[in-house]
């Protein structure tokens, strides 16, 4: 059994701060054997399973511009395509199938067909991360088999319950995190349908969070927007101190277990 797991939600450009977060754990000597994310959890999740550090991720995140297939511009001749993200793979990520990674992934995705989260864990791996990552109105659905499938924060934003049995101590990493918001952030129309989302967001962590030993849910994250990329440094600094406050936790309950990396 490995020693410990990180399950990555998602979140748009808010995905920045898991980078901080496995940077953070990494200086301190631990080295997280499974991965599981939705969405842009997802796509640290590829990267960091594939054998690139936490350094490496960010700049890869900076270079090839992937935190701007986040941003929130509404196609008007259709749906978006994820042609950014699939090179981002093919360019970074040179292998086919998800047992060829190095490290345990798991990917949550939402097949609108049957309106059922599922997570994948093997097989071919590319068309999964696209789906995974597929916001709903902004990018077109994925087919994969004879099934459509969206963004997998639409039904499983933390994948904490698909790694539980994998590892000895489980950490969660919530981009959307549960807070109260002022009268005048939902009263207007874009207010209100911002809020929609996000407690339906919400309401698809809270089941999972009882499969977690330790939360990074930092409510200052919830002044960042998630489809735009300014403050990347901020949001990366957050993630290392949030992850700095979890290590006295995740240390104890490991000491003693064969080291994974």
């Amino acid at each position: 059994m490995h020693r410990t797991g990180i399950a990555l939600s998602g979140g748009g450009t808010r995905g920045i701060l898991h980078i901080g977060v496995l940077q953070a754990l990494e200086d301190n000597g631990v080295f997280p054997g499974v991965i599981s994310g939705t969405s842009a959890g997802s796509i640290v999740g590829v990267l960091y399973a594939y054998g690139y550090s936490p350094n490496e991720i960010l700049e890869i995140a900076k270079e090839q511009s992937l935190l701007r297939m986040f941003s929130l511009k509404i196609p008007n001749k259709g749906f978006a395509r994820h042609s950014l993200l699939r090179k981002i793979i093919r360019d970074h990520v040179p292998v086919k199938r998800f047992e060829d990674l190095k490290k345990p992934l798991y990917v949550a995705i939402a097949n609108l067909n049957t309106g059922k989260a599922e997570v994948v864990s093997s097989g071919p791996l590319e068309d999964v991360i696209i789906a995974s990552s597929s916001i709903p109105v902004l990018y077109e659905p994925i087919k994969i088999g004879e099934y459509w499938y969206a963004d997998g924060g639409l039904l499983m934003n933390l994948p904490l319950s698909p790694i539980r049995n994998e590892v000895d101590f489980v950490i969660g990493v919530n981009l959307i995190p549960r807070t109260q918001v002022s009268s005048e952030e939902v009263n207007t129309i874009m207010g209100v349908a911002a809020r929609s989302f996000t407690l339906a967001t919400i309401n698809t962590i809270e089941p999972e969070l009882k499969f977690c030993d330790a939360l990074i849910e930092p409510k200052e994250i919830a002044q960042y927007s998630k489809f735009t990329f300014r403050d990347t440094q901020a949001m990366y600094d957050i993630g290392y101190n949030e992850a700095i406050k979890i290590l006295p936790d995740v240390k104890a309950a490991t000491v003693g277990v064969r080291s994974n990396h």
